[in-house]
């Protein structure tokens, strides 16, 4: 269940003492969306894919990953809303704004990277696929991997919790 933008913004506007500016809500939540859902959908495409090219005759591997992923779903949903419903310090969130709008804004950079590189491996198919598309969508994943573990540090010291999701 998502807590509307709006509701989080009239939360943390109603609790002035000590709390950010309903301004910079949007970063924080497009922060934590990317590292809950964009990100891990990204690099489960990843595991999927390298799954298929390493061994596609291991059905039998696949299914028990199957059975473990929903429960780790419920439980980074679990974690987001309570991040989402999370009182931040004032200062704690000065002191790292800046890191994580830069950090937001390589992700966004990388992701669409990755969607123009996946893109374009899907129009040339698996059989004559350049080389230099496969390393840009590799490079992109790297990236996205590197840049959200950047990203779910610094959301640690915003929250004052371990919110790291184990990519």
């Amino acid at each position: 269940m998502a807590v509307p933008q709006y509701w989080l913004m009239l939360y943390f506007y109603g609790k002035r003492e000590a709390m950010i500016d309903p301004i910079q809500v949007p970063i924080l939540l497009k922060a934590i969306d990317f590292v809950f859902e964009e990100g891990k959908k990204i690099l489960q495409e990843r595991r999927e894919r390298r799954k298929l090219n390493e061994s596609p005759s291991q059905s039998g591997v696949q299914e028990p990953q199957k059975e473990v992923t929903p429960v780790q779903s419920g439980q980074m949903a679990e974690v987001k809303q309570s991040l989402l419903a999370s009182k931040i310090e004032d200062q704690s969130w000065l002191n790292h704004e800046e890191e994580v709008q830069h950090l937001v804004r390589l992700l966004d950079t990388y992701s669409r990277n990755y969607y123009l590189a996946k893109e374009q491996y899907a129009k040339w198919g698996d059989a004559l696929v350049p080389p230099i598309i496969v390393h840009n969508m590799t490079s992109a994943e790297n990236s996205i991997i590197e840049t959200t573990q950047r990203l779910e540090a610094v959301l640690s010291k915003v929250y004052k919790k371990d919110i790291s999701t184990n990519q």
